[in-house]
């Protein structure tokens, strides 16, 4: 698997389309051939140059919706595992006590489907429901906890497989290997206990890279919306209630 730039951990964006790909033209391309008909015929609808627009705009929101950390998602699986959340609360309660959680082949699950809604003048015209799914099959994971925190990782090996979806179809399905020594770095160590349980300040993150699970792309909560203003080619119009609805906003701007 390629990694993400200089300094930066492997994103679901990178790990789907690769350095040399061109993202949103892909997912461009995607949008206007979507199986599904109530997309493909909300954008019919639409001139050329802002059915192309329109597309383009969702493809932007979406491919920056996919800069999903990768590492963040193993941490927040992690997280949720009783040994690990035991041998933290043990070093923390024991300062300068480490302790090593070995792991036996465990599964970690990624699953979001957010939406995004297109705009054309401020009329919702098409709503593009996205799906990402990974799936991280780990082995021979050695973790170093110290002071409530990872601190190392000594071994490990991790398969992935993600799948992105749009309007319920996959649109594409990649499958990647890391080996995870050389992907997750550590610096100061990784939180893995609510910060209320930490002396104050000590488990507040000094920086993004100290705490990879706060990476998560909130938009993935909810739906987001673009908008594209018409072009109009002479002959070609909207409706009779967006003719009225344009009209009634520019007597509003006058």
């Amino acid at each position: 698997m390629t990694s993400a730039g200089e300094g930066g951990t492997p994103t679901a964006l990178d790990l789907l389309f690769g350095p040399d790909t061109d993202a949103v033209e892909i997912l461009a391309d995607g949008i206007l051939s979507s199986g599904s008909q109530s997309l493909a015929g909300a954008l019919a609808q639409l001139p050329e140059p802002t059915r192309k627009a329109a597309a383009q705009e969702a493809a932007t929101a979406a491919a920056a919706l996919l800069k999903v950390d990768l590492v963040s998602v193993l941490v927040r699986g992690w997280r949720q595992r009783r040994d690990i959340v035991s041998a933290a609360r043990r070093t923390l309660a024991a300062p300068g006590s480490t302790e090593l959680v070995s792991m036996s082949s465990h599964e970690i699950t990624l699953d979001q489907r957010p939406s995004v809604s297109v705009l054309v003048d401020g009329r919702r015209v098409a709503t593009l429901q996205l799906g990402l799914s990974i799936v991280f099959d780990l082995n021979g994971v050695l973790l170093g906890i110290s002071g409530g925190r990872l601190t190392g990782v000594h071994s490990g090996r991790c398969d992935i497989t993600a799948t992105l979806a749009v309007q319920g179809t996959d649109l594409l399905v990649r499958r990647a290997h890391l080996e995870l020594p050389g992907v997750i770095s550590l610096r100061r160590g990784i939180r893995l206990l609510p910060a209320g349980e930490y002396p104050a300040g000590a488990g507040q993150a000094e920086s993004p890279d100290d705490d990879p699970a706060r990476q998560l792309a909130p938009e993935w909560e909810d739906s987001i919306q673009v908008g594209v203003r018409a072009s109009r080619p002479p002959g070609t119009d909207f409706d009779d209630d967006d003719e009225e609805e344009e009209n009634h906003r520019r007597g509003q701007a006058n």
